[in-house]
């Protein structure tokens, strides 16, 4: 008798047990009770990088990418959007969503389910799109297998297409090289075009060239055929205008407010920065080419940034990006002038405390900006080669506190 109650409190737990058991199968197998949502996965945050990324064949990701690195490579499938700056970019598996990018060099060789928009010195398609094409840069090139099932627009100094588009083609640029077809109008603004074999336009042809080529036009023309020269004559005086410089018409009194500006705003972030002002000048003084080219990246981006514009939903976004963007680039003179200013103490075995090597700094900047053409040289240079100093030290920086917080 003693036994018998802890046996039967055993007894009803065991049973009680089977029942909730029995009753979390039922309910799984029951479609009128709604499973637990799970919780949906956190947006991928923007990440600066050094290193290199990829999504392997195989695998998927899932959320949008948006990344600064050297080089990118999807070769699996991204459930997302891309907005990617790197030197080299290759897209040989599948994007569903749309692809914003700035490189060097953009290989597309996969499937993207929306729009393309990339900036770069050489872009290649050789696979689906299935949105629009939007590129600026040096060169689009429209591979035998590209096929594109919206728009195209090209504004490259070259453009060769021998695939196929189902929307209309716009380009204004250098040399056209027509080999694909088109399915619906074309407007071209070239120097040159050339036709190849296979070139097919279903649509209209506007064009504006040095040189009329009606004939050869109406020959791959659906519909019909107008030449407009005053497109053309009208890139021909930019490029006129462009290439006679003009010495500058600032007068003294305006670099001198310039420069006294330039000072106090120096001085305000020789206050502020005063600790990383050392490891800015270090990266100027023992890596002065590496700086100069993150600058340079850093306009890629700014262009990938500009190119998002087209979601309404980013606008807000890029105003801030080029307000922030441009004030970077008229700060990135101080940087450089403390780096000169030092250079030119050392020599003459003077003290060099970070404002007076601003001040003799920026004296001999701006001597330079006054030049008519050296100064615009110099004055990109100085931006390009400052841009790149403090971001190489913000990432050192960046790098330097994960260490701290792992070891910690």
């Amino acid at each position: 008798m003693r036994d018998a109650t802890p046996r039967s409190r055993r007894t009803r737990l065991g049973v009680l047990a089977l029942a909730l058991t029995l009753a979390s199968i039922a309910a799984a197998e029951d479609p009128r009770v709604p499973a637990v949502p799970e919780p949906p996965e956190p947006p991928s945050p923007p990440e600066l990088s050094v290193q290199g990324f990829t999504i392997r064949s195989g695998e998927t990701h899932r959320g949008n990418i948006v990344r600064f690195a050297p080089t990118a490579s999807i070769e699996g499938t991204l459930d997302g959007d891309l907005y990617v700056t790197a030197q080299t970019v290759r897209i040989t598996g599948v994007v569903t969503g749309d692809v914003f990018v700035a490189g060097q060099q953009v290989d597309v060789t996969g499937e993207i389910k929306k729009s393309f928009r990339a900036a770069g010195a050489n872009i290649v398609v050789d696979g689906s799109v299935e949105g629009n094409v939007l590129v600026t840069g040096g060169s689009l090139t429209l591979g035998s297998k590209a096929h594109v099932q919206g728009n195209v627009s090209a504004y490259t100094g070259q453009y060769r297409q021998h695939g196929l588009i189902d929307g209309s083609l716009t380009f204004t640029g250098g040399t056209a090289v027509l080999g694909g077809r088109v399915v619906e109008d074309a407007s071209l603004t070239a120097d040159a075009l050339a036709i190849e074999p296979g070139a097919r336009i279903d649509g209209d042809i506007d064009y504006s060239t040095r040189k009329p080529m009606d004939e050869e036009l109406r020959a791959i023309a659906g519909g019909d055929v107008t030449y407009d020269e005053k497109p053309i004559q009208e890139k021909k005086k930019k490029d006129k205008d462009e290439t006679n410089l003009k010495p500058t018409t600032f007068g003294v009194g305006k670099w001198i407010a310039f420069f006294t500006a330039s000072f106090l705003f120096g001085c305000a972030m020789l206050a502020v920065f005063s600790e990383h002002e050392p490891k800015v000048t270090q990266a100027i003084r023992t890596d002065a080419l590496r700086c100069t080219g993150i600058g340079f990246v850093s306009i890629l981006v700014t262009i990938a940034v500009c190119l998002s514009v087209i979601l309404l939903i980013t606008i807000p976004f890029v105003v801030i990006y080029l307000v922030a963007y441009v004030v970077a680039a008229y700060l990135a003179k101080i940087p450089v002038a403390v780096w000169l200013g030092r250079l030119v103490l050392d020599k003459a075995n003077r003290p060099s405390g970070p404002y007076l090597a601003l001040f003799v700094g920026l004296i001999l900047l701006y001597l330079i900006f006054m030049l008519p053409i050296l100064g615009i040289v110099v004055q990109a240079f100085a931006a390009l080669l400052g841009l790149g100093a403090m971001t190489m030290t913000y990432l050192a920086h960046r790098q330097a506190r994960k260490a701290a917080t792992i070891a910690a």
